[in-house]
């Protein structure tokens, strides 16, 4: 049982460390699941892309899965911490200390709640509408409405 968690571990790793920054950035260019998928030079499957697109959407505020409704967003923004990394200080003497500090990202962005809009698109599927945007097929919308950013999901 331990091979298998293993085997799966070191397979994410690989795609991770072979793809996943490239698609993480052309994700912030704008380019759509196929777009990506044919720009990648490492064949990547299409559920991988689309599971990082999904991380690094909800990683940088630009889908917002708490939230199913405008209204909600205010309270999740005052309660969303900014994230913070640990590092490493020496003193003069060469010894080793560890602080959490806050992480400053250019690339996080917080938007105004006129920026998003109410994304039910699963629900919408499968009551038989028809979506032509990549984006929109193939992202993996759960059942319940969340909130998007306007900009990428309103054509």
């Amino acid at each position: 049982m331990s091979e298998n968690h293993f085997a799966k571990a070191l397979k994410n790793f690989t795609m991770d460390a072979a793809a996943g920054d490239a698609i993480r950035h052309l994700t912030d260019k704008g380019l759509s699941p196929s777009q990506i998928k044919d720009t990648l030079t490492f064949p990547a499957p299409i559920d991988y892309i689309t599971k990082v697109m999904w991380d690094h959407l909800v990683e940088t505020c630009r889908i917002i899965p708490d939230c199913s409704s405008v209204d909600d967003l205010e309270s999740y923004m005052s309660r969303h911490r900014q994230p913070s990394e640990i590092t490493e200080h020496r003193d003069k003497y060469g010894r080793k200390s560890f602080i959490k500090v806050q992480k400053e990202s250019p690339g996080k962005m917080i938007f105004s709640p006129e920026d998003y809009i109410v994304c039910d698109f699963a629900r919408r599927m499968r009551s038989g509408e028809v979506f032509t945007d990549d984006y929109i097929i193939n992202l993996p919308w759960p059942d319940r409405p969340v909130l998007g950013l306007r900009e990428i999901f309103l054509p």
